[in-house]
């Protein structure tokens, strides 16, 4: 028994060709809306949806697409992709699930591929849009949880997982990120600029000489005042002329002393 062929990849793009993409596998749900934010939205009287994971999304144009984060009044986030160029909205992510992407059907190569398997809104449809005998409908939006078969259900919990790993994998990195810049900080705790620093650090034979010579000058000072201390105390000693000490001087009031040459310091 041969195996089943895979599913080839579909190639899609906007109006002026700039940006591109390609959908890697099969889509999880086809569906149109006729609901009138969509009449609005698109310019036509339904829009029509090919839902994948959005990592199975490839990008191959020449122009990557253009993402625009917009919230809902419901507040749900969603992430439009659309053409830089000519505005082609190509596919929004987030209405369903944060992890899925709506492709407009209408710009894929082969739209035929994907005829809905649901119509959503249909008491909002147009009155001369016909729709194929035995087309599955419902009132208002749908939920995926009980239209989509089991296997997508099943692509979307590794969906999620894949994910959750992509987060952890960024956390990861960004306290990665931040432990070597609280690193580098602790080798440089003062901001400086290369050549800041280059003046600022000097290497151990050149602090040794600095060294050397503030303890050198520091020695002649000191050698300097204890020569003047000493020639001071040598001049109050006794005096060459009559040997009479000067502090005895005030001891002999009634004696006459010559008078006495002192060296001046």
């Amino acid at each position: 028994m041969s195996k089943p062929k895979s599913f080839p990849a579909i190639h899609g793009g906007c109006f002026c060709g700039s940006t591109r993409y390609r959908l890697e596998t099969a889509p999880l749900y086809c569906f149109a809306c006729h609901c009138t934010d969509c009449n609005k939205h698109t310019g036509s009287v339904f829009a029509c949806f090919t839902s994948i994971e959005i990592d199975l999304i490839t990008s191959i144009g020449t122009l990557p697409p253009k993402i625009t984060t917009t919230v809902r009044p419901t507040g749900i986030i969603r992430n439009t992709a659309t053409c830089g160029k000519c505005g082609t909205r190509l596919w929004s992510s987030g209405d369903t699930t944060p992890v899925t992407a709506d492709v407009t059907t209408g710009t894929l190569d082969l739209p035929t591929l994907m005829e809905p398997d649901l119509h959503s809104y249909i008491e909002s449809k147009i009155s001369w849009v016909i729709l194929p005998e035995g087309a599955k409908t419902c009132r208002g939006p749908f939920d995926y949880r009980k239209h989509w078969p089991k296997s997508s259900l099943k692509r979307l919990e590794s969906a999620v997982q894949r994910a959750r790993e992509r987060k952890k994998a960024a956390q990861a990195a960004t306290i990665r990120h931040e432990a070597e810049e609280e690193k580098e900080t602790d080798k440089t705790p003062t901001a400086q600029t290369p050549d800041e620093q280059d003046e600022g650090v000097e290497d151990d034979e050149e602090f040794e000489r600095r060294f050397q010579e503030t303890e050198k000058a520091l020695q002649e000072r000191l050698e300097q005042l204890s020569l003047k201390l000493k020639e001071h105390e040598v001049a109050e000693e006794v005096t060459p002329q009559s040997g009479i000490a000067v502090g005895d001087l005030s001891a002999t009031k009634d004696t006459k002393v010559p008078t006495a040459t002192v060296s001046e310091s």
